[in-house]
């Protein structure tokens, strides 16, 4: 069970957003240099927020969730809409559209091309986090998805990584196939561009290879920041047979009735409020009483694979901790976990040009689903219950899109079974490590170029003292993708709906009556409703947006 940051009241900061901020400087046993900690950070790809067992998940996650009950629950935490944009934010601690990531990739709107700010890469306006860690005398070591420029030039190597073993934007989980065409999915072993063979797991790989980074650079005792990006469990759906068979059966009586469970049982727990009434079913999908036999079957392995990954997810966290444990350095890591975005709603994979790439390359007989020459995504009735506490899913400004799972751990330093309620995002993660390596951000020049601040504010006041808060009542955060849009101040928030039956589309939430967005208050509060739009301006002003 998790206790509240702050047991006196809830106007202390544990159940409301937009607390007063809290300036200060780290605590000292985070400062001094004899204490640095080591880093890990963990980050999943498309993981609903109601995916681990310990937000109420029946697929099992025993390491994660001990991770989690031996730390801080953020369970106000956000990203961004889409993958790329966030990695944007967690490495330059400011909003994607500053960063060089205003839409994913390079963008095709000529209005957009050639904008600072939309660059399609981590741009060099902004200091990168491992390049300051390494500065400050980290080793710095990277696996999995960087999805934050394809040259080396833009490459984690440029960036100041210096092992690393990425996957360019995404691939396929089970041997080397390309995830978005045809062709084999590109990665980079260091600097050198590299295909991987038919044994390889993305799961098992990008842990093993981490381990064997931590490994190698032990002997000089220096501490590290290690980025172990996961792309499980993102599209297409693969797995080891043996790990789908786990879940063999586990979801043939269909989506409603998981959603059903998970809701039932985050209510149990706290994460949902008592009186909530449930999300409506998703618009224009069939009930799964209306599937054939054989299509309910069909649906029913691709959760059954999507469990898989999850848990195998899980499990192999689980070996780089014993991994910790064993040499002695588990005590002094501060391990920080997180979703990139919500779980992915779309069936990509139904619309050409794709659709047509899967019908040639792909074979998706029952029999074969999970295996790494199938191509199958789970689509909307299953995401609902991935996100189950909250509307809507990936790409959308709703909580379904941006809210997502996350947590601080780290042993003898911040308390355990504690959980958060405080608004906190993912541009927070940059000031919070750089707090930990005692060491500041360069301010205005970096390696003789001009840089921006940080818009982030270091968790470790939260963290560390039932006290701090990173963010006062008037802060706000925003966030814009192709043309998706969301502000969120104190217990209020603006979304744009392009597909609203409404002039304007702006819908107006209080999170705080209202956190499954299902009742629009822009009519009932024409005051706030300005008030939150005028937000959206200043915002759209400051970041340079062009959507």
């Amino acid at each position: 069970m998790f206790a509240c940051l702050h047991l006196a009241a809830l106007a202390a900061g544990c159940q409301q957003i937009g607390d007063e901020a809290a300036a200060g400087d780290p605590p000292a046993e985070f400062a001094a240099d004899a204490a640095r900690p080591n880093i890990l950070l963990i980050v999943a790809d498309d993981l609903g927020y109601a995916d681990l067992s310990i937000f109420g998940s029946e697929i099992p996650t025993p390491n994660i969730d001990a991770l989690a009950r031996q730390g801080v629950l953020l369970t106000n935490f956000y990203a961004n809409l889409a993958c790329s944009p966030t990695r944007a934010m967690l490495m330059s601690g400011t909003d994607n559209h500053l960063a060089g990531l205003g839409v994913m990739g390079a963008p095709t709107d000529p209005a957009q091309q050639g904008q600072p700010g939309y660059e399609g890469y981590l741009n060099f306006r902004v200091a990168s986090l491992a390049n300051l860690m390494k500065d400050a005398g980290y080793h710095t070591y990277m696996t999995g998805k960087w999805h934050l420029g394809e040259t080396v030039e833009t490459g984690p190597r440029a960036r100041g990584f210096e092992q690393s073993f990425i996957s360019i934007d995404g691939a396929s989980h089970l041997g080397g196939l390309s995830w978005d065409g045809p062709g084999l999915a590109p990665y980079r072993d260091g600097e050198e561009l590299v295909t991987v063979g038919e044994d390889f797991y993305t799961t098992r790989f990008y842990t093993n290879r981490m381990i064997d980074y931590i490994e190698s650079g032990r002997a000089d005792e220096k501490p590290f920041f290690a980025y172990l990006a996961y792309t499980a469990p993102h599209w297409p759906l693969q797995a080891p047979r043996e790990s789908i068979e786990k879940f063999a059966g586990h979801y043939d009586d269909g989506y409603e009735a998981l959603y059903q469970r998970r809701f039932e049982n985050m209510k149990a727990l706290g994460f949902i409020p008592e009186d909530a009434p449930g999300l409506p079913p998703v618009e224009g999908q069939p009930a799964w009483d209306e599937l054939t036999p054989d299509q309910q079957r069909v649906e029913a392995r691709k959760m059954e694979i999507y469990a898989a990954m999850v848990s195998d997810l899980d499990a192999y966290i689980g070996e780089v901790v014993g991994y910790l444990k064993s040499i002695g350095e588990y005590e002094n890591t501060f391990v920080f976990f997180m979703s990139d975005n919500g779980p992915e709603a779309l069936r990509r994979d139904l619309d050409a040009p794709l659709s047509e790439w899967v019908a040639e390359c792909c074979d998706n007989s029952y029999e074969n689903l999970g295996d790494g020459d199938s191509y199958v995504m789970y689509g909307p009735n299953w995401a609902r219950a991935s996100s189950t506490a909250f509307y809507r899913a990936k790409g959308t400004g709703f909580e379904g899109g941006i809210h997502v799972p996350a947590f601080a751990s780290f042993p003898e330093h911040i308390e355990g079974g504690v959980r958060s309620d405080r608004f906190t995002t993912v541009m927070d993660l940059m000031p919070t490590f750089l707090d930990l390596a005692g060491t500041d951000h360069p301010g205005e020049t970096y390696e003789g170029r001009p840089v921006l601040p940080m818009q982030g504010r270091s968790l470790l006041p939260s963290l560390t003292d039932p006290d701090g808060k990173p963010r006062g009542a008037s802060d706000y955060v925003g966030w814009e993708l192709y043309d998706h849009r969301a502000i969120v101040q104190g217990d209020w928030k603006l979304v744009w709906d392009a597909s609203a039956d409404k002039e304007e589309g702006w819908l107006l939430f209080n999170l705080a009556d209202d956190p499954q967005e299902q009742n629009d208050l822009s009519d009932a509060e024409p005051q706030r409703l300005k008030a939150m739009t005028a937000l959206w301006e200043d915002y759209h002003a400051q970041n340079g947006l062009r959507p």
